[in-house]
């Protein structure tokens, strides 16, 4: 009994051990609790931004705010040193100006710049009509500026319409509005031979715009089935255009009797068969050509057996008085067309144009034509096939940036000229 007693009581006094124990020591900290999982709000959509309004660009007067405008810059030499530049500068800006009025709607912007007469002028006015949002250039007149401007233009992509002869200029969104003497001795010399004239002769400066004229001859007169048989250059004054006309005749012709010239007066002019030429081509305008032509005469180079020809220099009411040139003929542009032009700048301005200022007036005309238009100012609508009518009568332009014209066919007599062919309405093959 005593040995089963020993064990329990060893137990109670263990277990009021482990009782103090528990009693004199920190419980533990509970466990730790789990947070409850955060929820984000869904977030509210946030509203459409409004789409930016572009910021106008460009040159806009106040008077023109809120319209869709086109701007078209005119380059030309206001302040240039030479006093007949800056006379021509305002009698081509007038022509625009009219143009302007005639031909365009409220939204077509005119911006003049000052070329200065300079290429370097040229340069910076091409970089300011840039920088005004031009889309079309008009302008320059000379051809240093229009290569200067050039650059700027087409680096902007904006077409030029010049108004330079210089050929060498024209290309690549540069445009010439003027009168090149090539197209001039096409029109004349398709003529001449459609008449007979199969041998042609040349008479005339040897410079830059007298080669423009021989080059042209040649190739046209071979287009033709014709040549040059004879030519004479000059450079200098009335004497050496004397010399050069000796030159040209020596020994060819025999002076004609009274009886020979009263039946030619009187007959239809022919070529004769038997000519050394036909026709010689006189490229040169005013005095200089009012001492050609009697130069010639007293060669024996008689406008009753050989026909004078010209260039649009030819066109001068001063040259009517001129016996020597009666019977010439030449290629210009159509007169209707013209005398409305010069009847509308009278009564604008109270004084005749210049004959270059309807370039002006018929560049600014086509930029109100391509204002609107689906094809805008591009290159595209510029070269439009069918072309164009204006001042000076039917034109066009080629990818080269040289002009096409629809030219008549006029002579000279004394009391005007007449016009012998008129220029074509379309550029359709005419019937002869």
């Amino acid at each position: 009994m005593a040995q089963s007693a020993a064990p329990r009581a060893l137990g109670v006094i263990a277990l009021a051990g482990l009782a103090l124990a528990a009693c004199s020591t920190t419980p533990p900290p509970p466990p730790p609790v789990e947070p409850p999982p955060v929820i984000e709000p869904e977030p509210e959509p946030k509203p459409e931004p409004e789409p930016e309004q572009p910021e106008p660009t460009g040159l806009i007067p106040p008077h023109m705010e809120g319209r869709d405008l086109s701007r078209v810059a005119v380059l030309l030499p206001f302040s240039a040193e030479n006093a007949g530049a800056r006379a021509e500068a305002l009698r081509l800006l007038r022509a625009a100006e009219l143009a302007l009025f005639e031909r365009a709607g409220g939204d077509l912007l005119m911006i003049p710049k000052d070329t200065q007469g300079t290429p370097e002028g040229a340069r910076s006015a091409a970089l300011a009509a840039a920088g005004d949002g031009a889309d079309m250039i008009i302008g320059p007149l000379f051809g240093p500026a229009v290569a200067a401007a050039a650059g700027v233009a087409r680096q902007a992509d904006i077409p030029v319409v010049a108004f330079t002869t210089d050929t060498t200029v024209a290309g690549d969104g540069v445009y010439l509005m003027s009168f090149p003497p090539e197209i001039e001795v096409e029109r004349i010399v398709e003529y001449a031979s459609r008449q007979g004239v199969e041998r042609f002769a040349y008479l005339g400066p040897q410079d830059r715009y007298g080669m423009a004229v021989y080059n042209a001859l040649e190739e046209d007169a071979a287009l033709n089935g014709g040549y040059v048989s004879a030519d004479a250059f000059y450079t200098g004054d009335v004497e050496a255009m004397a010399r050069a006309s000796a030159r040209l005749a020596q020994g060819v012709f025999e002076p004609l009797t009274p009886e020979e010239a009263l039946e030619l007066r009187r007959s239809e002019w022919v070529p004769d068969p038997d000519a050394a030429f036909q026709a010689v081509i006189l490229p040169e305008g005013g005095t200089r050509l009012r001492s050609l032509g009697p130069l010639l005469i007293s060669q024996n180079v008689d406008p009753l057996v050989v026909r004078f020809l010209g260039t649009g220099l030819w066109n001068d009411p001063e040259l009517l008085r001129e016996p020597a040139l009666h019977g010439g003929w030449f290629a210009g542009p159509d007169r209707a067309a013209r005398e409305r032009f010069e009847a509308g700048y009278a009564d604008a301005y109270g004084s005749a144009p210049s004959r270059i200022a309807s370039l002006a007036y018929d560049a600014m005309a086509l930029a109100a034509h391509l204002d609107g238009g689906e094809r805008g100012f591009s290159r595209e609508a510029i070269e439009e096939e069918q072309g164009f009518l204006g001042a000076d009568g039917l034109f066009r332009f080629h990818a080269d940036g040289l002009i096409e014209r629809g030219l008549a066919i006029y002579e000279i007599q004394p009391r005007g000229l007449r016009e012998i062919e008129p220029a074509p309405l379309t550029f359709e093959p005419q019937a002869f």
